[in-house]
């Protein structure tokens, strides 16, 4: 007779305060970068060629409004997976288009409520959930690294936005 141990893995509940924590930093970077910004700083090319500063920063207001849908796709685990070579033009033209008559103050109203909703998103997530996931867009992402996305996000266009203002 052999003793046998069953081992099971042991899936750790994220911590919600430090998920929260960089939530709240990143929406902190983002109101420090655009409050940083000038009338010419606006109009400025990015380090992205295919965006002005301005248009980044509307971009990620709009891209942060995106992030529940990310949950809710996770929570049922069906998402829209269009190829890249659709996904990655069209990106370049709503942003284009979306941010034709952006301002500063416009941008930070899209975004605020986009962050709202992310921290509210981040409140209703139930422990056993955060493993939930789904294909989306090339990427297989689960509830917890959805949050996590959603600071890599900021953090690749702040760096696209420096770099066009010769500030990397």
């Amino acid at each position: 007779m052999t003793d046998e141990v069953s081992i099971s893995p042991v899936t750790a509940t994220p911590d919600r305060k430090a998920i929260r924590a960089q939530l709240e930093q990143t929406g902190k970077g983002y109101h420090d970068l655009l409050n940083s910004l000038t009338a010419e700083d606006w109009k400025r090319r990015s380090g992205n060629r295919a965006w002005s500063v301005g248009q980044l920063m509307w971009h990620l207001a709009w891209g942060a409004g995106y992030f529940p849908r990310a949950i809710e796709q996770c929570r049922k685990g069906k998402a829209s997976n269009p190829p890249p070579w659709i996904m990655h033009p069209a990106n370049v033209l709503i942003t284009r288009i979306g941010s034709r008559k952006a301002t500063p103050q416009t941008v930070a109203e899209k975004y605020d409520v986009a962050h709202a909703a992310i921290l509210a998103c981040l409140d209703g997530v139930k422990d056993d959930e955060w493993s939930k996931g789904v294909r989306s867009f090339g990427q297989y992402i689960t509830i917890e690294s959805a949050f996590q996305r959603f600071r890599g996000h900021f953090e690749e266009h702040e760096a696209d936005i420096r770099k066009g203002l010769g500030r990397a």
